[in-house]
């Protein structure tokens, strides 16, 4: 009885500093209602990052609408489905914490949370189908177009059909001595949580390796998936960066640019057209790069720290992939996409439009490399 009365006193006058009801505006008078209701299209677009028409069109399949505003039995539901879809495309959209998520939609934090975390279970639950928003490998036919929209912007090569890179994230610590030993990286000096994505010439999402510890670097993840991808590629290949491994089991399926080093070792009879097509890849792989800059750009969530839970931070990731995807279809706004649109080519004869040609191989570059490190590779 003794400790249960110090524990009610200790409770009693310790401070606790949290949001209450009073502090926030009721949600018919947000600034969320009036954002949805009132808003030009373009601040619309701005604070979501979907259009209208999209945003209206996604409502429309994560919610049975009639189903959703039918009365039920308890407290009635503080925001409509406008409202849900809303509070996640502004925390996937932000790095906001729930109390300023509270103000924007009229919403006590605990409410805020249920509500985030029942809106990520249903829309990746529901996503997972949608034929503009699901991560899924591309079929023979598409990956034939994929290889002809490459080819259209690089002649030289015919059989790449997307750009792979991987990218690490902040995660929250956790308790667990083993799973914070795994998750923690020496380069970045933190914990971090480690995923690859591959992009189409259409700028979507085409596969993706997400919530694999972050001591694993990018050529280590690729073990576990290489051989499910060498057998749905076929004769296709992806570019990739020096970060991943492009001989053993991965070549023939992974191709990038080579090194200086390397291109000096190779055999002066095919040196040039080699580093030809050594340029090539080095500008497609600059691809991959817009690919990360508008996942993380349009959502800022992966630049916050993900949470630590497992199974909450799988949510997360796979919700900003299923939107991305979706984004890109209906507002479009994608750099890769944009580029390897047919129109793009008006501008190819801009001067300086290219910003990476300073890394490209130039014609006869090692020629007059006769003896030492050429020679020896010219022997092999």
């Amino acid at each position: 009885m003794l400790v249960i009365l110090l524990l009610e006193y200790h409770n009693s006058i310790r401070d606790r500093h949290i949001l209450l009801r009073p502090a926030i505006v009721d949600p018919s008078a947000s600034a969320w209602r009036k954002l949805y209701e009132k808003a030009d299209s373009a601040s619309f677009l701005h604070m979501t990052g979907l259009t209208r028409e999209a945003f209206r069109a996604l409502l429309e399949y994560v919610f049975d609408l009639e189903e959703f505003t039918r009365r039920r039995r308890g407290r009635p539901r503080s925001i409509g489905p406008d409202g849900y879809l809303g509070l996640l495309l502004f925390y996937l959209g932000s790095t906001m914490n729930y109390k300023h998520l509270c103000l924007i939609f009229g919403l006590t934090p605990s409410v805020c949370g249920r509500a985030i975390n029942f809106m990520l279970r249903r829309t990746v639950r529901l996503l997972k189908g949608n034929p503009f928003a699901k991560v899924k490998f591309p079929s023979d036919a598409k990956m034939r177009e994929f290889a002809d929209m490459v080819q259209a912007r690089e002649p030289l090569v015919d059989d790449i059909i997307g750009f792979m890179d991987g990218v690490s994230m902040p995660t929250q610590c956790t308790s667990e001595r083993v799973e914070q030993n795994a998750f923690y990286c020496g380069y970045d000096c933190d914990t971090m949580v480690n995923n690859v994505f591959a992009y189409g010439p259409d700028g979507k999402v085409f596969f993706a390796a997400v919530n694999f510890p972050g001591s694993w670097a990018d050529g280590s993840l690729t073990a576990r998936f290489l051989h499910q991808m060498k057998k749905r590629i076929g004769n296709y290949k992806i570019c990739v960066d020096q970060g991943f491994p492009r001989s053993g089991d991965a070549y023939g399926t992974f191709v990038g640019p080579v090194t200086r080093r390397a291109a000096r070792r190779l055999h002066r009879d095919i040196r040039n057209y080699l580093l030809r097509i050594s340029n090539v890849h080095t500008s497609l792989r600059q691809a991959s790069e817009w690919g990360m800059r508008g996942l993380q750009g349009t959502f800022p969530r992966c630049k916050k720290r993900l949470p630590s839970d497992d199974k909450l931070r799988r949510l997360v990731l796979d919700a900003i992939i299923l939107v991305h995807n979706f984004r890109t279809d209906y507002v479009g706004y994608n750099q890769i996409k944009s580029v390897f649109d047919p129109e793009y080519a008006r501008i190819e004869n801009l001067e300086g439009y290219d910003r990476i040609a300073q890394y490209y191989f130039r014609p006869g570059d090692y020629d007059s490399e006769v003896d030492g490190e050429g020679s020896e590779a010219d022997s092999d």
